[in-house]
């Protein structure tokens, strides 16, 4: 049985306990952390309750660690003669990039992380860069009625790079970790379910990236206007051919480039894997995204290394619990894409 964790809500310098129910969810696939708590209305000890209100600053602490910082978004509050509970959701601050319209500007020479200042700062939410986001662009510009984080997503699908929050109400740009952590997911160890999905159905035998050049003195006649490469992925015996026509001039090496990223991320995302597994931590700390661990699963006959790419971390009437999601490293690789409208090798 896992060591039950010390959660607390922090709202307005009251902590918050008496949890009934806990889902705590962070990932790659979204740049805010989300929470949701079934509470009673009053910490042990005070005589007069505090009741939580929508749009609160707040954190959710583990253990004093904090693994959500941001806002409260919405409180149900029930009770009747026997019994009283407040139920609170909310998300990292992040969570209003998502909601919220950014202004109609124009960037020049500006990298992403500039750009993500600029756009981040009116919500008081940092930046940080793990990696590095390449080079200035020449010109970027957000269109009206864009969201904050469609702006910055594009650009840093152009870069090549993901945006996730660190919990800590920060937007931090990085990619697909390398790095390892020493506990395994073992099936038979410390599994307690599996719930897996394989699938060929998006994926080809033969991808095929097709597109047009404008050329140059150099570089001319069919082959300009013409650009091709194909990548084959031998794990899919039968026919099964797609031809991709690339969104912005390309040549040959960009075309390999894209027809080469295509296969990989077809194949990463053909392999989700959820593992439940008992208690919130592994040895060297909780259950976080972006790390990669050892799958050893004798049912599926796997023994591989995956991409830890979401964590929900629950308390509920089953018990304590963490969900994991692993998929092949491949399923987050981006290549970095020539700015669109930018010329010779843009795809």
């Amino acid at each position: 049985m896992a060591e039950m964790p010390d959660v607390r809500l922090l709202v307005d310098g009251t902590l918050y306990g008496g949890w009934q129910k806990i889902s705590i969810r962070r990932g790659l696939e979204q740049v805010a952390g989300s929470f949701e708590l079934s509470v009673t209305e009053r910490w042990s000890g005070q005589d007069t309750p505090r009741p939580i209100h929508p749009g609160a600053a707040c954190k959710v602490l583990i253990d004093n660690q904090p693994v959500i910082t941001g806002y409260v978004d919405d409180v149900a509050i029930r009770y009747d003669a026997k019994d009283h509970s407040v139920e609170v959701s909310g998300r990292d601050a992040t969570g209003d990039l998502v909601d919220c319209s950014a202004p109609s500007t124009q960037w020049r020479g500006r990298t992403l992380a500039d750009v993500a200042r600029s756009l981040c700062a009116p919500f008081k939410i940092g930046v940080r860069s793990e990696v590095d986001a390449g080079a200035p662009f020449t010109s970027l510009k957000s269109n009206e009625g864009d969201s904050v984080f469609e702006v910055l997503e594009a650009a840093a699908r152009v870069r090549g790079v993901l945006l996730v929050s660190d919990g800590q109400g920060n937007l931090v740009i990085t990619r697909a970790s390398s790095r390892r952590i020493g506990s395994a997911i073992s099936s038979g160890v410390n599994v307690l379910s599996c719930d897996s999905q394989f699938s060929h159905r998006d994926r080809y035998s033969e991808i095929a990236i097709k597109g047009q050049s404008s050329g140059s003195e150099a570089w001319n006649g069919e082959a300009a206007a013409q650009p091709k490469a194909v990548a084959k992925d031998s794990r899919i015996a039968r026919h099964r051919p797609l031809t991709v026509v690339a969104e912005e001039q390309i040549d040959n090496a960009a075309a390999k480039v894209r027809a080469e990223w295509e296969r990989n991320v077809r194949f990463g995302r053909s392999q989700r894997l959820v593992y439940t597994v008992d208690g919130w931590a592994h040895r060297d700390g909780l259950w976080t995204p972006n790390v990669i661990v050892s799958a050893r699963d004798e049912y599926l006959g796997l023994k591989a290394d995956r991409l830890l790419t979401s964590v929900a971390l629950i308390l509920d009437g089953d018990g304590l619990r963490s969900e994991l999601t692993l998929m092949p490293r491949e399923a987050f690789a981006r290549v970095e894409l020539p700015e669109p409208g930018a010329g010779m090798g843009a795809w």
